[in-house]
């Protein structure tokens, strides 16, 4: 009860920051009850597998004022739990807070921003290899709280388009605290954007102390009222992710070098509601079939002959990395049925994440319905579901959450 009160009360609070607080507010919440299917497989041994669930909440404040913009979040981590030791958190974080003045200099006007800010320069759906700043998880199912980054940034509008000077810090991001492996990176880089006869083309010049030069891009055409075609590509002169050793050797933070990430889609819609996102994206810094395999052969071994079960636990460290495998498809498919008034209101969604190189295979799926829209305030209910699943040899069919299940309530006003 006391959890629930404490819920109520950071709801209340924030609702009173709305009316206190000169400029806009807007509010922003979500509670989210979720189950989870574990299970063993071959790389961790779940000592009770079963079912899971717990309830967490959130309530986030938009606030502008003048030349200021700022996110402020209070979450509830496991207001309810199935695990008698997960104990009730509470958190203030604030996601986003910076500064963006215009300026004028030699004739010439600037667009500043300082502060912290989610800076997001990437194209595609399921994945998004221009995010170099910070990584974010794409289409969660339930509760993310995204933060910023430290930022510096000069942009100004020319006749051919937008040039951008930025210096960012990551540090400023309380999540990147957590992992003492991962530096945090801080660096400095340019980039422009033009829009040329309906085509959006990006180009990016970035250099930190982790991937040293980095170069991207990204190139968006709209072939006509339906159908969209989308890219982009990324080069890193270095980049860190989890690597592979030798049979003794834990799995652990390690240098890559030359790394490659590029992304090809499209996304055709039509008058009906009907929307359909084909992507296929490589990631260079993953995981091959061939590391997979190894990986899975030495876990045996080391379990069954050996016994080195902490050493065994290590090679589930490859599933971290930012994409599971090195090659990857998705087919996105959602109806917005508003045009059937019989369907007012409801939207369902799936997604197919494939792994073209052993067989695996996610399936997520969302059923999204309004409840009620005024314009000025909402309420959506949300039945979303993830499975993980492939052949036996897949990487994604030895994830230890093989099913997971979400019920999201959320509103804004």
């Amino acid at each position: 009860m006391s959890k629930l009160i404490l819920g109520l009360v950071s709801l209340l609070s924030l609702t009173v920051v709305r009316y206190c607080v000169a400029g806009g507010v807007d509010l922003s919440w979500q509670t989210s009850a979720s189950a989870m299917d574990t299970r063993s497989t071959i790389l961790s041994t779940v000592e009770s597998p079963g079912t899971d669930y717990s309830v967490d909440s959130v309530v986030t404040a938009k606030i502008t004022h003048d030349e200021w913009f700022g996110n402020v979040t209070v979450m509830g981590e496991n207001l309810l739990s199935s695990d008698s030791t997960d104990d009730f958190n509470a958190y203030l974080l604030v996601p986003e807070v910076y500064w963006q003045p215009e300026i004028d200099f030699l004739e010439t006007q600037y667009d500043l921003t300082l502060g912290k800010q989610r800076l997001d320069w990437g194209v595609g759906y399921g994945y998004r290899p221009l995010d170099i700043f910070k990584n974010y998880h794409r289409n969660p199912l339930g509760i993310q709280v995204d933060e910023g980054v430290g930022i510096v940034n000069l942009s100004y509008f020319d006749g051919d388009g937008q040039w951008s000077l930025v210096a960012t810090d990551e540090s400023w991001a309380t999540d990147s605290l957590d992992d003492d492996d991962i530096p945090n990176q801080h660096g400095i880089g340019i980039r422009h954007y033009t829009l040329v006869n309906g085509t959006e083309y990006q180009g990016i010049l970035y250099f930190d102390q982790i991937r040293q030069d980095t170069v991207g891009g990204s190139v968006v055409k709209v072939l006509d009222p339906a159908w969209e075609m989308h890219s982009s590509f990324v080069y890193s002169k270095r980049d860190i992710s989890y690597q592979l050793r030798s049979f003794n050797e834990e799995v652990g933070m390690g240098a890559c070098n030359d790394v490659y990430q590029f992304l090809l889609g499209f996304n055709w819609a039509d008058t009906q509601g009907v929307n359909i996102i084909g992507e296929y994206w490589y990631d260079s810094r993953s995981w091959d079939h061939k590391r997979w395999a190894t990986a899975f052969n030495r876990v045996q071994t080391l379990r069954e002959k050996l016994g080195k079960t902490g050493l065994v636990q290590s090679y589930s460290n490859g599933l971290e990395n930012t994409n599971m495998v090195r090659h990857n498809i998705m087919l996105h498919l959602s109806l917005n049925a508003d045009q059937n008034q019989w369907l007012m209101g409801v939207k369902p969604t799936l997604d197919l994440l494939i792994s073209p190189s052993d067989g695996g295979l996610v399936v997520t799926q969302w059923l999204s319905y309004s409840i009620f829209d005024s314009g000025s305030f909402d309420i959506q209910m949300q039945l979303a579901a993830r499975s993980c699943t492939g052949l036996d040899s897949s990487v994604y069919a030895n994830i230890p959450d093989r099913h997971r299940f979400i019920f999201n309530i959320k509103g804004s006003f």
